[in-house]
């Protein structure tokens, strides 16, 4: 006899795949389930999709169950796991949760099972996020618009744009900044001493007028970068392998 499977498409998000977690819950006990971002080009027999509205409660009683019973090192590998753009790393989060509640108990130690194919998959995911966002603590470039707001662009691959505001948020609370991901067309908002906003489905448009004179201190930033560096200890095999070419197109020094 043929089990049935679910396919849960959910909003590409951490927000909308923990929303299909909750949804897919109680599914998992009549079959197979899979955690998508969009429809399979080949459809399947035995296979029902269901579509998932992003839903902020739900998935926030998602990660905090998560957070409580398996723990933080469990919670923000999840969580790293889901802002990967890899397709499948909704249906690993999903499972790895799923097994980690056995016979009505929470195990949380799930996340050293890694020779478990889900859970193996999260691990190398939570990995892969860490390692990008950490590369965009440090090569991250603001500009100044109008001698107001500090503004930066970035393309990164994951979905890391509210992590990255937690993180500035710490720094440079006395500002007015926003980072804006142009893969995905979002922004994250810090007005001066307040808390970040994300808004969605934007495409800010700068010009010459409200960057005012940024070459100024562009040109000053490029001139001290010129200055520190060694001519005879001139290595481009290890700054690219230090400082991927991808990072380049937002940083100042490269353009």
């Amino acid at each position: 006899m043929n089990q049935e499977k679910t396919v849960f498409i959910c909003e590409d998000s951490a927000e909308g795949i923990f929303t299909a977690v909750y949804d897919g819950w109680l599914e998992a006990k009549k079959g197979q389930i899979q955690i998508r971002i969009c429809e399979p080009e080949n459809m399947e027999l035995f296979t029902r999709f269901q579509y998932v509205k992003s839903d902020s409660e739900k998935a926030g009683r998602v990660m905090r169950t998560v957070l409580m019973k398996l723990g933080t090192i469990a919670y923000q590998d999840l969580w790293y796991a889901a802002a990967a753009s890899d397709p499948d790393r909704g249906t690993a989060v999903f499972y790895t949760i799923y097994k980690s509640y056995n016979h009505g108990k929470w195990d949380p130690g799930i996340m050293e099972a890694v020779a478990d194919a889900h859970v193996g998959m999260v691990s190398r995911l939570r990995t892969r996020v860490w390692r990008e966002l950490h590369h965009y603590y440090g090569f991250l470039r603001f500009r100044e618009i109008g001698g107001q707001v500090l503004f930066s662009e970035i393309e990164p691959e994951s979905d890391i744009l509210e992590m990255l505001g937690e993180h500035f948020k710490d720094r440079f609370q006395g500002e007015n900044w926003m980072i804006y991901d142009k893969r995905r067309k979002k922004a994250i908002l810090h007005p001066r001493q307040s808390s970040c906003t994300v808004i969605r489905d934007v495409q800010p448009k700068m010009t010459d007028q409200s960057l005012g004179q940024p070459e100024i201190y562009e040109d000053l930033w490029r001139a001290f970068c010129g200055a520190i560096a060694i001519p005879e200890r001139k290595n481009l095999a290890l700054q690219q392998q230090l400082l991927p070419l991808k990072y380049r197109r937002n940083m100042v020094e490269f353009t």
